[in-house]
């Protein structure tokens, strides 16, 4: 896939199977020529516990109808990040499709932008909008990009461990000015991206906030967003 190391981990890497996806749904796979993005769609809404939504936007974005081949799963601190992945991986299941776990990063371009009083970083504020600092006492909206690297390897991680036993998964780390702008800009090299719902606080919108919106309206594939029936958080 453009852009993209494959993951190579054992199938028994992360800890195993998630316990909350069904491994041999049983559900019935569509004939040859027969629409599988709605379906797909349906049964992962209907038999992914952790998701308490599940809405697919532009189906008639859809090259192909009858085929999904590869998903770019938007991956984030979120607390709706942990059903997204739950979702996406019952989706590749059901179309026998490849994931791509994506993370966007800052580039310094964005966190130069950040240093001003005017522009909150992401990093300014936790999920729940209270105030964050870095480790070293520093504004957390200071934290060079590496830091941010290392904080998106590991949310990577996280998701390529929820992902248990399920081994056609790629993952991809990027920087960009938004997060919103590198997915919509590798939209049209896969079939279905799968979003968190928007969420509040300033890191939350860097990834799931105005993206989601931005994302629904411009990707040029259909977009799956993932609202969680509890707070799943990939950390």
């Amino acid at each position: 896939m453009k852009g993209s190391d494959a993951d190579v981990d054992d199938a028994d890497a992360g800890g195993g199977t998630d316990p909350t996806v069904d491994a041999n749904p049983g559900a019935e796979t569509p004939g040859v020529g027969e629409p599988v993005v709605e379906p797909a769609v349906a049964t992962a809404s209907e038999d992914v516990p952790t998701a308490g939504d599940v809405a697919l936007n532009g189906l008639d974005r859809a090259n192909r109808p009858d085929r999904v081949s590869s998903v770019l799963v938007a991956v984030g601190p979120g607390p709706h990040s942990g059903a997204t992945v739950d979702v996406a991986r019952r989706i590749a299941e059901a179309t026998d499709a490849w994931l791509e776990l994506f993370h966007v990063v800052p580039s310094d371009e964005a966190l130069s932008g950040w240093d001003s009083p005017e522009v909150d970083g992401p990093d300014t504020a936790s999920d729940d909008g209270s105030d964050a600092a870095a480790d070293d006492g520093e504004p957390a909206g200071r934290v060079e990009s590496e830091d941010h690297g290392t904080a998106g390897e590991r949310l990577l991680d996280s998701a390529r461990d929820r992902l248990g036993g399920f081994e056609r998964v790629d993952r991809w780390l990027v920087e960009d000015r938004t997060a919103a702008g590198a997915i919509v800009e590798q939209s049209p090299y896969y079939d279905l991206v799968v979003v968190g719902a928007p969420t509040t606080g300033t890191v939350g919108r860097f990834v799931f906030g105005s993206t989601t919106d931005t994302v629904v309206d411009e990707a040029a594939v259909p977009v799956v967003v993932v609202e969680a029936a509890d707070e799943q958080p990939l950390e």
